[in-house]
């Protein structure tokens, strides 16, 4: 083992993972977002489409496909139902055509874009969800059960919902401080939130109670937090008093201190962390930096291997994180990031060196399906699983794997494959 940059190196499959940015014809130009959202990430992705808020009045915002790069037209088809600014972006796991937007007009909107894109102006939504007293600042899908939102108000509630009745089903209210992060965790059964206050709750949706809290970071900028995939650990990542920023990382089953805690560096910027828990990789996006910091996971001290950085030419506004099934796993792909600049979207995309063509199971484990593996109502009333997993290897022709149900928050993950339907 050595050390650089402060951050503890070993072998690992992952350890020459390099970070590209794609040519310049592959990048979206044109790209007129002047939104402004701390607590987004502002852009978002599914395998087909691009979603990012638009300049104009009235809350618009574009769904653009990801296979038509170049120079987005002066007329590009809006999604232009709301009455003030999108604030933030989330499309369905389970439906790579359906999104929701949060806006600063305190609705949640859910919008079925046509298969292939949008040809004209989109102005009525699917559904309109409606009981926020201020601005939406967050939405989630949650990523095992089918049509359950979670949506999170500057009126420092967060509100879950059966999105295709257009019904609110649970809103928990008992927050102190304004809500800065929000996210699922692996199997959908709980949440996390990192707030103002600076503590970080973890809640129990369905019977609206908080079943652990810790205190985070010491500095007042916003913070974030990220679950690290099906292990009973968390992240979060802050600022120290002296505006350094950190990582923290937490055991679940004890808050009462954190396992390990990491400085980065001292800039301005709040990370944007995104786990991949496929290849148990967490990336770092500052929001104003030019470059993407990616480090390796483990359950042992000290963690976290500190691997290396994606540097680009323009500062980040905002970043997306393109599903696994997007991917080009016959050139090693094994994730991919869209960075929003200020006139352009930047495709980076991250692979392992390898030679031949073939494909490489040991960098590529199952991944997430885009299929749901509960029903809406039976999750509301108890039910947990296992996210529904797929074969990524070309030649298995998209073999879904079984899904694993229980009553338990913790569910295994399934063993065995069932063809695909």
């Amino acid at each position: 083992m050595s050390k650089v940059a402060g951050f503890v190196v070993r072998s690992s499959k992952f350890r020459h993972v390099f970070g590209k940015s794609v040519k310049k014809e592959e990048h979206y130009e044109n790209v007129q977002s002047n939104a402004s959202a701390p607590d987004s990430n502002l852009l978002d992705c599914s395998s087909k489409y691009f979603a990012v808020p638009w300049r104009g009045g009235g809350g618009p915002f574009v769904v653009w496909p990801l296979s038509k790069p170049g120079r987005l037209p002066q007329d590009v088809p809006l999604c232009t139902g709301h009455n003030g600014a999108v604030m933030d972006l989330h499309f369905s796991p389970f439906c790579d055509e359906l999104v929701a937007s949060g806006s600063d007009d305190t609705t949640t909107r859910i919008w079925k874009i046509p298969v292939g894109g949008l040809t004209e102006d989109m102005e009525e939504p699917q559904a309109t969800l409606t009981g926020h007293h201020k601005k939406v600042i967050l939405v989630r899908w949650n990523p095992v059960a089918d049509s359950v939102l979670s949506t999170v108000s500057f009126d420092n509630t967060i509100k879950i919902w059966d999105a295709e009745k257009a019904a609110e089903r649970s809103c928990f209210s008992d927050f102190t401080d304004a809500i800065q992060s929000f996210e699922w965790n692996y199997n959908g059964s709980r949440y996390a939130t990192y707030c103002k206050d600076k503590v970080v709750r973890i809640i129990d949706p369905r019977n609206n109670k908080v079943t652990n809290q810790s205190t985070g970071h010491q500095g007042t900028k916003g913070a974030r937090f990220s679950w690290l995939g099906d292990r009973p650990m968390f992240c979060t990542i802050g600022f120290s008093k002296q505006s350094e920023r950190q990582i923290f990382f937490w055991d679940e089953r004890d808050t009462s201190k954190s396992l390990s805690e990491v400085q980065i560096d001292i800039a301005s910027g709040t990370l944007l962390p995104f786990f991949d828990s496929d290849t148990s990789l967490l990336y770092l996006a500052g929001k104003g930096d030019t470059n993407i910091r990616y480090f390796e996971i483990e359950d042992a001290d000290p963690f976290q291997y500190y691997l290396a950085q994606f540097l680009g030419k323009d500062p980040q506004r905002g970043v997306g994180y393109v599903p696994k099934r997007g991917l080009d796993v016959l050139n090693c792909e094994i994730t991919r990031f869209l960075r929003l600049s200020q006139t352009h979207i930047e495709p980076v995309s991250f692979s392992v060196p390898r030679k031949g063509d073939q494909f490489q199971s040991d960098i590529y484990p199952d991944t997430f399906a885009g299929r749901p593996s509960l029903k809406c109502e039976d999750w509301f009333k108890g039910a947990n699983a296992a996210p529904m997993m797929m074969s990524m290897n070309p030649a298995d022709g998209g073999t879904f794997r079984a899904v694993v149900k229980g009553s338990s928050q913790g569910v295994d993950m399934a063993a065995g494959a069932v063809p695909a339907g």
